[in-house]
């Protein structure tokens, strides 16, 4: 299996709730953190959230309903 530092993790709804817990338990874990959501302002207060906790996660903007957004 791949070590967690080469393995990455892409997590939907990730602004709050348990898709932000996820975002941090993956990233504890030392896997690369995508946390992506549908409203920027809100992705981007949770990524900076995660980051003041050390962690480096990734931010994108993700619609899954929005076929232009995936």
């Amino acid at each position: 299996m791949a070590k967690a530092e080469d393995r990455i993790a892409l997590v939907t709804g990730a602004n709050k709730g348990i898709g932000f817990e996820i975002c941090r338990q993956l990233a504890r874990r030392g896997l690369r953190v995508i946390l992506t959501s549908r409203d920027a302002k809100k992705g981007l207060g949770a990524q900076k959230a995660l980051a003041k906790e050390g962690f480096e996660v990734l931010y994108r903007e993700l619609d899954v309903s929005r076929r232009s957004s995936v």
